[in-house]
């Protein structure tokens, strides 16, 4: 019998697919999504030693993990907030003291609740939150999160119920991600999803879609990286 490409392909996916949940739990990472951070990670340099990070629908853990490695020894400094709307404990290998969470919506959060974690902002904002569904609006909500991240990370809004993503300067911040920072969000590919990026461009001087080794074989998902922060504009008088 003759093998498809395609056919192929998704069997190679789902070996590698393997592969990293049997390495996860030999290395000790509470997940294989471990391995997605760690890739973009090494591409993108978005984790700075000593900075502070901010992981948006973090259960169960696997990217406290990375990111507190990430930021280095205790030494150097650091902090690592994690927001869930669902109860998470800090997984005890690769996370130390600095490595908090916080049970909480992240579509309803404060910004006075950010603000009292981290008065001086944000270095990175990751965000791999993702809604349960039946894969019919798949795509629209993973844009209602990222557009969720984005707005935390810049103070994006974005209008849920129409086709038009909009920027109101001055809403209710200007973003809890520092000038000069990285953003990274997970998207699934549709309807949407090039006008999302290019609202992406007006606040990083670049933006780059990434898929990674470590996602299913046949998930639609990729993730969208925003690199240098730009400094925010000025709320009107």
């Amino acid at each position: 019998m003759r093998v498809t490409r395609p056919i192929l392909a998704a069997w190679t996916k789902s070996v590698q697919h393997d592969h990293y949940f049997k390495q996860a739990k030999k290395t000790g990472y509470v997940s294989r999504a471990a391995y997605k951070l760690l890739e973009i990670q090494e591409k993108h340099k978005i984790i700075k030693p000593g900075g502070t990070v901010l992981d948006l629908g973090c259960s169960p853990g696997a990217w406290l993990q990375v990111s507190c490695q990430q930021i280095g020894p205790r030494e150097r400094g650091g902090t690592v907030l994690g927001v869930d709307i669902q109860p998470v404990v800090v997984p005890d290998k690769f996370c130390d003291a600095r490595v908090r969470v916080l049970q909480a919506d992240a579509r309803t959060l404060p910004p006075s609740v950010l603000a009292e974690y981290a008065p001086g902002g944000f270095d990175t904002v990751l965000s791999d939150m993702l809604q349960f569904t039946s894969g019919v609006n798949d795509v629209e909500l993973s844009l209602e999160l990222a557009g969720t991240a984005l707005h935390i990370a810049t103070g994006y809004h974005f209008d849920l119920y129409g086709d038009a993503l909009v920027q109101q300067v001055g809403f209710r911040h200007t973003g809890f991600l520092r000038p000069g920072g990285a953003l990274v969000m997970k998207v699934y590919e549709g309807a949407g999803v090039n006008e999302f990026i290019r609202d992406m461009q007006r606040y990083f001087t670049k933006v780059a879609r990434m898929r990674v080794d470590a996602s299913r074989s046949m998930s639609r998902e990729f993730y969208a990286v925003g690199l240098g922060r730009k400094p925010p504009p000025k709320a009107p008088a």
